[in-house]
């Protein structure tokens, strides 16, 4: 197929398009993604870039694959650990079963971290759901399976403990030793996202950084819905939150902060 870019009508058709589904702001990524779909319509067996726009709004296959691809996936163990650490006193404190939310939970390292910090620190009953956009995320997460740089911050002690190594530099997660994790597949714009059920921690850790301002407000209002009373959001360093009715931000003695569900 000869090399195509987008016009500017098409280029702003197709970032209108994912930001509707998905809140992403792709507006400052044009030369990225001029080479990017290209190669995808290839890959897709697309003739030209008004049949991808067309087909994308019926095609379900073709609209998961095409969130696959926008999305950034980049993470590891322990990452922000004293962020990780304040979540997991805090659920230890309520001292009854608990529910935390890992959006987006990427390739799973976010959520095995938790679960791994709360089985250190003895918590019982507790349920941890990761969700995420990207099909192959969500595989990933239910393999279980890590290696290279994503384990480099995890000890030799943690490793044996909670991983079994035969095969070499890959580690697998020992699920049993560790508490209910559930992974899904699912748009936090979606409906079926208030349908995950209630939640006392919500952690949606460098997401936000990805969404206008308008997608954030609806976000927050998102996850106002599907927090118990007094529940606690913590955003990763990088996001910029709006100031809204539905949380108040507390700042913690010893560095860095959270967020308090509001009764309204």
């Amino acid at each position: 197929m000869e090399q195509k870019k987008f016009s500017d009508m098409e280029f702003n058709e197709f970032i209108k398009y994912i930001n509707d589904i998905s809140g992403i702001d792709l507006s400052e990524k044009r030369n990225a993604l001029d080479i990017k779909i290209t190669s995808f319509l290839k890959e897709m067996n697309l003739q030209s870039i008004r049949e991808f726009l067309n087909k994308i709004r019926y095609d379900k296959e073709l609209r998961q694959k095409t969130l696959d691809f926008v999305t950034v996936n980049e993470t590891y163990f322990y990452r922000e650990l004293s962020q990780l650490k304040e979540a997991v006193y805090y659920i230890k404190s309520l001292n009854r079963p608990t529910s935390v939310l890992s959006a987006p939970c990427s390739s799973g390292e976010e959520v095995y971290s938790f679960a791994i910090l709360a089985a250190l620190n003895a918590v019982k009953d507790l349920h941890i759901t990761g969700i995420d956009i990207n099909r192959k995320m969500i595989q990933e997460c239910k393999n279980a399976s890590y290696e290279g740089r994503s384990l480099d911050r995890l000890g030799e002690a943690e490793k044996r403990r909670y991983f079994t190594n035969d095969e070499g530099s890959v580690y697998k997660v020992k699920k049993q030793e560790l508490c209910r994790c559930r992974f899904e597949l699912c748009n936090v714009f979606d409906d079926g996202f208030l349908r995950l059920g209630n939640f006392d921690v919500i952690l949606s850790r460098n997401m936000m950084i990805y969404f206008d301002y308008e997608s954030r407000v609806e976000l927050m209002q998102r996850f106002h819905k599907i927090g118990n009373a007094g529940a606690r959001f913590y955003a990763g360093n990088s996001d910029q939150i709006p100031d809204t009715p539905y949380f108040t931000k507390v700042f913690v003695p010893r560095g860095g902060s959270y967020y308090v569900r509001n009764e309204i």
